[in-house]
């Protein structure tokens, strides 16, 4: 059974969220959409250093977005934004900290959020008309494959707790969304 397959459920699980159904619909807000990617500089950067200081994007360093993120945010957000860190990202972002130097534990951390931006992002970028430079990739491809060549079964168990930091952080947005 492959990765993918024994993270079915818990994918499944993310894409039924209020948050992501909004998405999806083409119901969600700029202000929304901008907090999430503010959200989301925090545990990609902690995600990104932490594979980068156990090589694990050698080769890959196109993806690395947290940059990326912060430009999308800025381009979103209204200068009357004030935005902070919601306590499951700063939970989360802890959490992954916390998995260094173990190559296997980032990898499926790495391997949840930025395949997601792989795919569903690519859908959510036509879907959504915000700012997507985090969403843009020069070879999307050859990504895809050097992500894969990284994976193993034994990561499922990781992969899996990735997807309920998701699901934990996006319903921090449950009560703005009648879905």
């Amino acid at each position: 059974m492959s990765l993918k397959d024994l993270t079915k459920d818990s994918h499944t699980a993310a894409e039924k969220t209020k948050f992501m159904k909004a998405a999806f619909q083409g119901r969600m807000t700029q202000s929304i959409w901008a907090d999430w990617t503010y959200q989301k500089t925090l545990f990609y950067n902690a995600i990104e250093s932490s594979a980068s200081a156990v090589n694990l994007l050698l080769g890959m360093n196109e993806l690395k977005r947290t940059f990326l993120l912060l430009e999308d945010y800025k381009v979103m957000a209204k200068a009357e934004t004030a935005t902070y860190y919601k306590k499951s990202v700063i939970e989360y972002y802890q959490y992954i900290m916390n998995l260094y130097p173990d190559k296997s534990r980032i990898m499926a951390h790495l391997y949840t959020w930025h395949m997601g931006d792989l795919h569903g992002g690519q859908m959510i970028k036509k879907i959504l008309p915000f700012s997507h430079l985090s969403l843009e990739f020069t070879r999307p491809e050859e990504l895809k494959i050097a992500i894969r060549e990284k994976l193993n079964d034994t990561m499922a168990d990781e992969a899996n707790t990735a997807f309920k930091w998701a699901i934990k952080m996006m319903e921090e947005y449950d009560n703005q969304f009648d879905i």
